[in-house]
């Protein structure tokens, strides 16, 4: 189905490498630049991805429970990433459009209950 979610294939494993890279570099830079979320600013509420850069470094610096902490959604992208880099199939794989706000609505939950990080 072309509404699909494609969650794996030759245009998103570029997008992977570069994630991948991008990650990879934050993590080794000496001095991180505060990049405060735009919804949480304003509102004062967490937005879905709020902890998901912490999660990533944290996860990078081999800091499991920290990533845990932060956003647990943030070693389920980790874990996304590599397989998509490492899969050898070149096929496409999709998900029905649901998952994604689905996913979304799960980090939301996360942030604005459970996260100690935000309470």
């Amino acid at each position: 189905m072309s509404n699909d979610l494609v969650v794996a294939g030759p245009s998103t494993r570029r997008l992977a490498a570069a994630f991948a890279v991008a990650g990879g570099m934050w993590a080794v830079a000496p001095v991180h630049p505060g990049l405060p979320c735009p919804f949480r600013t304003i509102t004062g509420l967490p937005c879905p991805l709020c902890g998901m850069t912490r999660a990533v470094s944290a996860a990078l610096h081999g800091d499991v429970i920290a990533s845990l902490r932060f956003q647990p959604a943030g070693l389920m992208l980790l874990a996304l990433v590599a397989w998509v880099l490492v899969r050898r199939s070149r096929a496409e794989v999709r998900l029905p459009t649901w998952v994604l706000p689905a996913v979304f609505g799960a980090m939301w939950v996360w942030n604005l209950t459970l996260n100690p990080t935000f309470h």
